[in-house]
């Protein structure tokens, strides 16, 4: 595989005209260009994304990694993501433990080593990455998506699960429904016991005002 310097040689110019020629970050002659731009072609050259990452401290990519995915929101979540990296001229690169700690834990050590620019973390309350090796990269933005296995400073999103159950039977009373059921998910779940919550709030409230 060529190297800027094979180019440089063959073109008979600097490693670092080779370099402004393809970064068009400082002016070269139409005449040097041509030169360069010929070795290019000729060699087959390619500039190296990972040694422009290791000059600029900047990958452009972003790591997603996700313990579980039967739940069909998460497909749609990924799909988001990815579009929003896109139009910003990002790659995603996304990993998905299926439930799997060491798979987890090593897909996480694998997306901080790769130097990724930031990353999004989908995790459950029964599979949780591992502090050590998130403390080991403490200048990597992290964002926890739906739940935050511990505290730290990572930025957090979530859905308000306990206004969710009270809105949603707050919607069926006023329906004129009086026979409400809750089906929730797996109690041990946060989210599963604040949407019970949530329905049990709105049911009592509901009664004492028709008390």
């Amino acid at each position: 595989m060529a190297t800027m310097k094979d180019v440089a040689r063959l073109a008979g110019v600097s490693t670092s005209t080779v370099s402004h020629v393809i970064n068009k970050d400082r002016f070269v002659s139409e005449a040097i260009t041509a030169k360069v731009e010929a070795a290019i072609k000729e060699l087959n050259y390619a500039p190296s994304a990972l040694a422009r990452s290791l000059k600029l401290n900047q990958t452009h990519t972003i790591g997603m990694l996700i313990t579980a995915s039967t739940n069909p929101f998460y497909s749609e979540l990924v799909r988001g993501v990815e579009r929003s990296c896109f139009e910003r001229g990002y790659s995603l690169v996304l990993c998905n433990t299926e439930g799997d700690e060491q798979r987890m834990n090593r897909n996480l050590e694998t997306l901080m080593q790769k130097r990724v620019d930031g990353l999004l973390l989908l995790c459950t309350e029964t599979h949780q990455p591992s502090r050590e090796i998130m403390q080991r990269y403490p200048t990597v933005p992290t964002v926890m998506m739906d739940w935050a296995p511990f505290d730290g400073d990572s930025d957090l999103i979530q859905d308000n699960s306990l206004l969710g159950g009270d809105l949603a039977t707050q919607y069926l009373i006023d329906k004129g429904h009086t026979r409400i059921a809750c089906i929730t998910g797996p109690l041990d779940k946060t989210p599963a016991r604040l949407r019970l919550e949530g329905y049990r709030a709105a049911d009592e409230t509901c009664g004492s005002q028709h008390s």
